[in-house]
């Protein structure tokens, strides 16, 4: 049996860089991911980012994201 190394520091390094440069997000996206975070311009929301482009800010409720209010 053939293992391959991972090199957890580069990984980490390359998510990182990935991810400040908006890479990552754009790559998730295109793949049909939906996208949650905490929202940098209000953060008593979370924010969700659909495949489409769509944002919206919500927070969690029951086990479901419950949308307060749309962004464009």
């Amino acid at each position: 049996m053939m293992y391959k190394t991972l090199d957890v520091i580069a990984l980490s390094e390359e998510i990182e860089r990935d991810s400040q440069s908006g890479k990552l997000t754009m790559q998730l996206l295109a793949e049909g991911q939906t996208l949650y975070g905490k929202s940098p311009d209000y953060p008593e929301f979370l924010e969700r980012i659909t495949p489409d482009g769509r944002r919206t800010l919500g927070q969690w409720r029951d086990g479901e994201f419950v949308t307060e209010a749309s962004l464009l």
